[in-house]
């Protein structure tokens, strides 16, 4: 039970991170190409808000599964073993294996 809360407190130290980090890049990238703030509100039309919303999904998305992957990486460090829940035939895990 104590690996499992861990687990969890590893994983969500990396996803915090990962996700302030990603929610900043996004913010910054849309700021250069639109020359202007995140839509928020009603003063943004639905074109700029639908793009907003799959752009910083996507981030989220992305910054999850890299957080994921770098939490486990730590974990199989600095445990020798792999985080609870994972199996051998995870492709998480199967990635864990390459250098």
């Amino acid at each position: 039970m104590g690996a499992k809360i861990g687990w969890k407190l590893v994983l969500m130290a990396f996803t915090t991170v990962v996700s302030m980090v990603a929610h900043r890049a996004v913010t910054t990238a849309w700021k250069l190409g639109s020359g202007g703030e995140p839509p928020k509100g009603n003063k943004a039309g639905y074109v700029e808000v639908v793009t907003w919303a799959v752009a910083s999904g996507a981030a989220a998305a992305v910054a999850k599964r890299f957080a994921e992957d770098r939490a486990a990486q730590y974990w199989l460090k600095s445990t020798g073993t792999l985080p609870p829940g994972y199996e051998e035939k995870d492709p998480l895990t199967k990635a864990l294996d390459t250098p």
